[in-house]
């Protein structure tokens, strides 16, 4: 059954939390966690940071790989191995071409279409929103189950690799739904400063989570794998109830929540960069990882409880005083179209830029990148009777504030408008073992048809 929760918009998900000083157990956490040798550690990160954001401050946009959707199908639904080197330098990718310009321009259409039929519908902010509270408009709905999307998702999912034990299976993509954005020319009420998902201070307080981490924490930064999900599945991202807070793993909660390799949006615009309204990235994730989770360490910290501006409840968030590194390092993602697609890694921080200078708006639909595991596939179970409108909460998924806007909407999608391929990624049609599956796989895929039809 659903635990309702209270309406809200996307700000929710960016409370700063607690703004007093942290309990005194963060400071005798980071006691234990401290390696001897940090400063050294430290130093060799920062003369290595500063040469790489030299050189991304000088490319600027272009710092951010890019690709053509053609040839990844050209490639056998994978990415070139020249981008799959670049994605795992930088933590982003924009993919072009995935969906056809045409295509992407009648999904706006169609949303636009949809809110103005019914007014009312809540967004941030609430008195001229630019993102709004809508899941299950037709548009969002065929884009998230669109072929060439999935199968995008796959190719990024192949980035990421984990033990063959792991019950995860990188091979199958799940249906995410999140919302959409229509920003308009102009516009500086929905600018996000630097952050990264997945929890804040869980980073360090999880052990589980923390054994993502552990070659940093022991000083050995340059020996951390970013792309390794093998102790992501089982980490708790979530001790303080924070919306938004998503990546692999489990939760401490009672709300099942959703886990993301990547983040990623669709253009449906044309938009400029810089200054369109749309999203930076420090594309540099295995030294700003180690950066952020070595910074509470340090001897200017380290006799108190701050842990480098992370907060309970809240996402990690990125500041000037704490992080000038990596704030000097942000550039704007390159000029988009519509249906180009860009991605960003479930550890890479990224911001919104603060005013929509763009000639027209500035508007995606966010459908982020999920394995099949089993926090994604409870998850899915839920998203899935959301969608059929059985219980209560059904217009808004459990990571999400409990609105109803759409809950009277005959126009939305239903059940019965999803395409093959759509229903296997919300969870109506069984997940099947295939030959080579690793046992992680097989358990993975077991542990979902279990969760949706048993």
């Amino acid at each position: 059954m659903f635990s309702t929760k209270k309406a809200g918009d996307i700000s929710s998900a960016f409370s700063f939390g607690v703004k007093d000083e942290l309990p005194a157990h963060y400071k005798d956490l980071k006691n234990q966690l401290r390696p001897s040798n940090i400063q050294e550690a430290w130093d060799r990160l920062i003369d290595v940071y500063e040469k790489e954001s030299q050189e991304i401050q000088k490319a600027g946009s272009n710092a951010v790989p890019q690709v053509e959707y053609k040839d990844i199908e050209a490639n056998n639904g994978s990415f070139p191995d020249h981008i799959v080197k670049a994605i795992r330098k930088t933590g982003c990718i924009v993919v072009r071409g995935v969906f056809d310009r045409e295509e992407a321009l009648g999904y706006k259409q169609q949303v636009k279409d949809y809110i103005s039929k019914h007014p009312g519908i809540k967004g941030y902010p609430a008195d001229d929103p630019q993102v709004w509270e809508l899941y299950w408009t037709k548009g969002q709905v065929a884009a998230r189950s669109h072929p060439n999307f999935v199968a995008v998702s796959n190719a990024i999912n192949k980035i990421w690799h984990a033990s063959d034990e792991t019950a995860i299976d990188l091979s199958t993509n799940v249906a995410y739904c999140d919302r959409l954005r229509i920003r308009q020319p102009g516009d500086t009420s929905f600018a996000l400063g630097e952050h990264v998902d997945g929890g804040s201070v869980e980073r360090w307080e999880d052990p589980e989570y923390r054994k993502c981490y552990q070659h940093i924490l022991n000083g050995e930064w340059e020996r951390y794998d970013p792309f390794d999900a093998t102790h992501r599945v089982d980490a708790v991202m979530d001790m303080y109830n924070c919306s938004g807070t998503l990546t692999f793993g489990r939760v401490h909660q009672k709300f099942a929540k959703n886990g993301r390799s990547f983040q990623g949006w669709v253009s449906l615009s044309d938009v400029k960069s810089p200054n369109g309204g749309t999203l930076k990235v420090c594309p540099l994730i295995k030294e700003t990882t180690s950066y952020i989770m070595m910074r509470p360490l340090l001897s200017d910290l380290k006799d108190s409880s701050d842990m480098g501006g992370s907060r309970p409840g809240s996402q990690q968030l990125i500041n000037e005083e704490q992080h000038p590194h990596i704030i000097k390092t942000m550039v704007t993602v390159p000029e988009v179209h519509p249906g180009d697609c860009v991605f960003w890694s479930a550890d890479t921080v990224h911001a919104v830029e603060k005013e929509c200078r763009n000639p027209t708006d500035s508007s995606v639909f966010y459908i982020p990148v999920a394995p099949l595991c089993a926090i994604n596939s409870k998850y899915l179970r839920r998203q899935r009777d959301c969608f059929d409108g059985g219980y209560p909460v059904h217009s808004t998924p459990a990571d999400f504030p409990g609105n109803h806007c759409e809950l009277e909407f005959d126009d939305r999608a239903k059940p019965e408008d999803l395409t093959n391929l759509g229903r296997l990624g919300m969870g109506y049609t069984r997940f099947q073992e295939t030959a080579n599956m690793t046992e992680g796989q097989k358990q993975a895929i077991n542990i979902a048809n279990s969760h949706l039809f048993e």
